[in-house]
């Protein structure tokens, strides 16, 4: 019981939600809207009162330690739908129980778009070097998947000492156990929670409800999504906020 309190706990601790990262990672002027805010792009005044500089400062080391697959969330330019309008998250774990954290990345994609061989993005496994860099090995793991995956959730569902993913999609959400020998393999229909339904899978928790010692499954839903019968920005006038087209959604359209 107390392994599982531990991965529990570590599990709740890792997941990202998508749309934190994606208010953050958006500059301000790509918001929607029909001018461009250049007061986004001004530097604050400062002024004596101003506060001292954090003895505590972040630097970017995506690159040096290899973590450089593009992130696709719908169009690059131009985004129609409200799905495009979201994001992806991820979470850090230990897949191999080597003591280190490795991280799995979720990803998206587009609309109409054929990618050229070897461009289409998936999700990704990184295991973690031990020197501050990480190799990709999504391929050897089983684990790269295309499509609109929302977010993730880390747990030991069958108390094997190896976590397993429980991965969120626009479309049909996927559980991979985890073999312990650095391969995953989709268990979503053996283990009961396939979907027949396209839904959109807005995150997932593992808990243990009952307390029987074994982790419980809490998937939640955002709202029915049906490209074909969606209205884009650029259709009716109801898309509209104070007269800037934006992609409709979530108001208008029903809750699941």
């Amino acid at each position: 019981m107390n392994l599982l309190r531990r991965r529990f706990l570590g599990s709740s601790l890792i997941v990202l939600g998508s749309s934190l990262l994606e208010a953050l990672a958006t500059p301000l002027w790509r918001w929607p809207g029909t001018k461009r805010l250049e007061a986004a792009t001004l530097p604050i005044p400062s002024t004596s009162n101003s506060p001292a500089a954090s003895p505590v400062q972040f630097v970017d080391v995506a690159r040096e330690a290899g973590l450089t697959v593009p992130n696709v969330w719908g169009g690059a330019d131009h985004k129609k739908y409200i799905i495009e309008a979201k994001g992806s998250g991820l979470a850090f774990f230990d897949y191999d129980n080597d003591g280190w954290l490795d991280i799995y990345l979720t990803n998206g994609t587009r609309f109409n778009t054929d990618w050229p061989p070897g461009k289409t993005p998936t999700s990704h496994l990184y295991k973690n070097n031990r020197d501050g860099t990480f190799t990709d090995v999504t391929e050897k793991s089983g684990l790269a998947r295309t499509g609109w995956q929302t977010g993730v959730c880390v747990g030991d569902y069958d108390n094997d000492g190896w976590d397993d993913l429980f991965c969120c999609f626009w479309g049909h959400n996927i559980l991979f156990h985890n073999s312990g020998d650095g391969t995953f393999t989709d268990v979503t229909r053996k283990a009961g929670v396939y979907d027949d339904q396209i839904r959109w899978g807005a995150g997932c928790t593992w808990l243990d409800y009952d307390r029987d010692g074994r982790l419980d499954l809490f998937v939640c839903n955002y709202i029915k999504l049906d490209r074909e019968k969606t209205p884009s920005k650029t259709d009716p006038p109801q898309c509209q906020w104070k007269g800037v087209p934006v992609m409709c959604g979530p108001r208008g359209l029903t809750g699941d």
